[in-house]
C-alpha cells in the first residue's frame, strides 16, 4: 500500500506534463466502393470536411478523436472515430530547439456512420486502417496528410443492395491543419516530450 502511495504522485505528475493538444480541421478526398465494381467520387464540389483532436500522451502515442462529413454524388454520411496513432519517430511539439518536429504515423481506429439512402438514413460500424505523416510548421502549427481505408459492416453503403454477403467499403486522403495548446509550464525542459 506505501508503494502505491508513492506511484500515483508520480503517475499524476506524468500526465499533467504529457498533455499537449492538437485540434484541427480536416478537407478529405476519396471514393465509396460498391457491388457494382463502381467507385463513387468523394470531394470536388462536395462537403467533406472534419474536425480532429489529439492528446499526445508521449513523443510515440497520441489519443484522437474525429467528426467527418463525407459525402459523394450518391452518398451523405457522417462518421465519428476514435483511435491511437503509432508514430514511427518521435515526435515533439514542446522542445523548441528539437529535431524531432515531424513523423509518420499508423492509424489504429473504430468508426460509427449515419448514412443516408434513397430511404431513410441507417446506422453501422468501420473498422478504419490508415496511415499518415504530420509536421509542425511553427510553434502552435501543425500540418497532416492522411490516407484511410474504412471496412464497412453495411451492404448498401452505395444505395445498391443485393443478395450477396459482400460488404462496402470508402477510403480517402485527407489534408489537416492543427493548433496545438495545453502546454504544462516548464514544458520546455521536461523529459517526457
Amino acid at each position: 500500500m506505501r508503494k502505491l502511495v508513492y506511484l500515483l504522485p508520480l503517475f499524476f505528475i506524468q500526465i499533467g506534463f504529457s498533455q499537449v493538444y492538437e485540434a484541427g480541421l480536416t478537407y478529405n478526398l476519396g471514393n465509396v466502393i460498391g457491388e457494382n465494381d463502381e467507385v463513387f467520387p468523394i470531394g470536388g464540389s462536395n462537403k467533406n470536411f472534419g474536425v480532429i483532436f489529439k492528446k499526445n500522451m508521449n513523443p510515440r502515442i497520441a489519443y484522437r478523436l474525429g467528426v467527418n462529413l463525407i459525402e459523394s454524388d450518391i452518398t451523405q454520411l457522417a462518421e465519428v472515430s476514435a483511435g491511437i496513432d503509432f508514430n514511427f519517430t518521435d515526435y515533439n511539439l514542446i522542445r523548441t530547439n528539437s529535431n524531432k518536429k515531424q513523423t509518420a504515423y499508423l492509424i489504429f481506429e473504430v468508426a460509427s456512420i449515419f448514412y443516408n439512402t434513397q430511404t431513410e438514413t441507417k446506422f453501422a460500424v468501420a473498422l478504419p486502417l490508415g496511415i499518415g505523416y504530420k509536421q509542425a510548421i511553427t510553434k502552435r502549427l501543425t500540418s497532416s496528410i492522411e490516407a484511410k481505408v474504412r471496412a464497412t459492416f453495411t451492404d448498401d453503403l452505395d444505395n445498391i443492395k443485393t443478395n450477396k454477403s459482400t460488404l462496402d467499403a470508402y477510403y480517402y486522403i485527407g489534408a489537416s491543419i492543427y493548433y496545438t495548446f495545453g502546454w504544462p509550464k516548464g514544458s520546455k525542459n521536461q523529459i517526457r516530450f
